[in-house]
């Protein structure tokens, strides 16, 4: 996923300089790259059938990146943990921002 720098908001596909301003951007790209790991250990959990754990793991990358996948995967674990209020909400923040 693209990373835009925080300098000059240019997005940037690889690391670890700006293709723009040449500004070091190797902490937003390990960040990312946490982020990606902690989703795909969310994906092996719920498809292990460990919802909590796969919430809790979508949870810490979502608050790393905020991605539509990240939440997605948090309301689907919810939802087949038999949580569903908690899944309805995960819902609204993934199609209408957080409450």
């Amino acid at each position: 996923m693209p990373v835009p720098c925080p300098c000059c908001k240019a997005s940037n596909d690889t690391g670890p300089a700006c293709r723009r301003c040449k500004a070091d951007l190797a902490l937003l790209f390990a960040a990312d790259a946490d982020a990606a790991a902690l989703l795909a250990d969310a994906r092996a959990a719920l498809a292990d059938g460990r919802f909590a754990e796969a919430d809790d793991l979508a949870g810490r990358s979502a608050s790393v990146r905020r991605t539509p996948d990240a939440l997605r995967v948090r309301a689907a674990a919810r939802l087949l943990g038999g949580r569903f209020a908690d899944a309805l909400a995960a819902y609204h923040e993934l199609a209408n921002g957080p409450a």
